[in-house]
């Protein structure tokens, strides 16, 4: 019994100096340039998830694609079917490539417009702050 009053009594007395702590280092998470650095690592989290499922979708397609020639290839039955199935294959490739180049450029150019202005918006209020 006396040990788990102790242990009570411990655990009310951590949850108090955390508590103390927490409350010690709020004013410290509220200054401007922790909440711009919050919300540029929010922006580049998003953007980061975002260009991995868009990478990963990518992927997926073209592991498709390449299950699909070898199956064509496999059933040629000539050299000209073959090189028909084969061109047709890097045809669709290239254009899945450069679609995709197309779309991680316009990713990040919107990326990095949008950090800029979460920057400008954030150093402006940064500045009202200070007077």
């Amino acid at each position: 019994m006396a040990q788990s009053k102790h242990m009570a009594q411990s655990k009310q007395e951590r949850s108090q100096i955390g508590d103390s702590l927490l409350w010690g280092m709020a004013p410290a998470f509220a200054s401007p340039l922790v909440m711009i650095i919050a919300d540029l690592n929010g922006a580049f989290m998003e953007g980061l998830a975002t260009a991995q499922k868009e990478g990963a979708d990518f992927l997926q397609r073209r592991i498709r694609e390449d299950v699909v020639v070898t199956r064509q290839l496999l059933n040629c039955h000539s050299l000209a079917d073959m090189h028909q199935a084969y061109a047709e294959y890097l045809q669709t490739a290239f254009q899945q490539y450069r679609e995709q180049s197309d779309k991680v450029m316009k990713h990040s150019e919107s990326s990095a417009q949008h950090v800029a202005e979460a920057t400008a918006t954030d150093a402006k209020a940064v500045e009202r702050a200070r007077h």
